[in-house]
């Protein structure tokens, strides 16, 4: 994996990775919103959206779980 060249803390990872599981867990929870409300319109349309959304956000948060520091 390519380095961004970024020094951050511990503590700054942590909150880093925080914050990108509470995006992921937005997403499913949007994404399960959406998926289930096909009959009201604007929902349908942003399915596609919200799918592409929860995707990025796992792999942001997969991210951060692969390279938690200790």
């Amino acid at each position: 994996m390519e380095e961004a060249g970024y020094n951050i803390t511990n503590k700054e990872f942590k909150q880093i990775s925080k914050w990108a599981e509470n995006v992921y867990n937005i997403a499913v929870i949007v994404d399960y919103f959406v998926s289930n409300q096909p009959e009201i319109e604007e929902c349908y349309n942003l399915a596609p959206v919200i799918k592409n959304l929860r995707y990025n956000a796992d792999l942001l948060n997969a991210f951060f779980i692969d390279n938690e520091k200790s």
